[in-house]
C-alpha cells in the first residue's frame, strides 16, 4: 500500500496569458486530513480540479533542458491522472476512487436525496444500470447507511432542492460515501453555509478521516476551521505554495505572509486556537510534525 496517495511535481497552471500556479508539487499521505487555504484567486480550487483530472495542467516543455520534456505529473490513489498536461485515458475509472465535495453541492435539485447519493455507486455499476436508475436494495441499503451516517435519513425521499445549504451537503458527503472513495477532495465545502451547519459538515469530514482511514483534502476560508480539524496544512499564495506542515505552526507571522492586507480582515490569530485541542487532533498534529521535520 502506497504511502503517498498524492503525487504532485511540477504542476503549472495558465488561464490564457494568466499563469495561476507555479511549478507546484506536493505529496499527501494516506489518511492525512489536510487544510488547503489560501486568499482568493491563490490557486486552490485550480489544484483540487487537478487532482481529480477535471482540469489539464499546462503541456509542452517549461524547462529547456536537454531532453525538452515537460516533467510534470498529478498521480491519485497510485494512478496517473495527468502527464505533460495530458490527461490518462483512464481517467475517468480512475476518478471513481476520488470523492469530490463541491462549495454548491452539485445535487440534482428535482431528485430524491435517496437516488442523488445512489449516483456514487455509478462507477461500480454496469452503465445500462445506472442509466436506467436500476440500482440493487444492496446499492440502495449502502445509500440508506451513508445517510444515517450522515444524520439524514429522514429525508431520503425528499426532493434535493427543498432542504437546506446545510442538509445539501451533508447529503454530498453521503454521496461520497456511498463512492467508497479512499480520498475526499472537499473544495471550500462551509463557504457558504452558516456556522452551525459549517461546523457539523466539518466534523462529518473529521470523523469519516478519523473511522475510515479516508484521506481529506479541504479547502478553507476560515483558518479556524483548519486549526480545529486538519493537524497538516498546505498554503497557496498566487499559484505558489507558501507553508506545509503542522496546523498548530501556523502563527500570525505564516499568516501575514500568506494573507497580507487581508490578516486582520480574516479575523484569525494564533492565540484563538483552544489551549487544550482535542487529544486525537494533538496526536495526529505531533505524528504530522515528526514526519515533516
Amino acid at each position: 500500500m502506497q504511502a503517498n496517495v498524492v503525487h504532485v511535481s511540477e504542476l503549472n497552471k495558465s488561464f490564457g496569458s494568466r499563469q495561476v500556479l507555479f511549478d507546484l508539487s506536493l505529496n499527501i499521505e494516506r489518511g492525512e486530513m489536510v487544510a488547503l487555504i489560501g486568499s482568493s484567486g491563490s490557486g486552490k480550487s485550480t489544484l483540487l480540479r487537478h487532482l481529480s483530472g477535471l482540469t489539464r495542467g499546462d503541456g509542452g516543455a517549461r524547462k529547456k533542458d536537454s531532453s525538452h520534456e515537460d516533467s510534470s505529473h498529478v498521480d491519485v490513489l497510485g494512478n496517473s491522472i495527468q502527464r505533460g498536461g495530458r490527461l490518462h485515458r483512464s481517467v475517468r475509472q480512475y476518478r471513481s476512487g476520488i470523492g469530490y465535495i463541491f462549495q454548491q453541492f452539485n445535487l440534482v435539485g428535482r431528485m430524491s436525496v435517496m437516488n442523488n447519493v445512489l449516483i456514487g455507486s455509478l462507477g461500480r455499476i454496469p452503465r445500462w444500470r445506472g442509466v436506467c436508475g436500476l440500482f440493487s436494495s444492496a446499492e440502495r441499503q449502502q445509500a440508506l447507511h451513508a445517510l444515517e451516517r450522515v444524520g439524514m435519513a429522514e429525508y431520503a425521499e425528499r426532493r434535493a432542492s427543498t432542504l437546506s445549504g446545510g442538509q445539501q451537503q451533508r447529503v454530498a458527503i453521503a454521496r461520497a460515501l456511498t463512492q467508497r472513495a479512499e480520498i475526499i477532495l472537499a473544495d471550500e465545502p462551509v463557504a457558504s453555509l452558516d456556522p452551525e451547519s459549517a461546523r457539523k459538515v466539518m466534523e462529518l469530514l473529521s470523523e469519516i478521516n478519523a473511522q475510515d482511514k479516508t484521506t481529506v483534502l479541504v479547502s478553507l476560508h476560515q483558518v479556524d476551521y483548519a486549526r480545529r480539524y486538519c493537524p497538516r496544512t498546505v498554503a497557496l499564495k498566487q499559484g505558489r505554495i507558501h507553508y506545509n506542515g503542522p496546523t498548530l505552526s501556523l502563527d500570525d507571522a505564516h499568516l501575514a505572509r500568506i494573507y497580507g492586507a487581508e490578516t486582520a480582515a480574516i479575523g484569525i490569530h494564533a492565540n484563538e486556537i483552544s489551549a487544550s485541542p482535542d487529544a486525537g487532533l494533538q496526536a495526529a498534529v505531533l505524528r504530522t510534525a515528526s514526519r515533516l521535520a
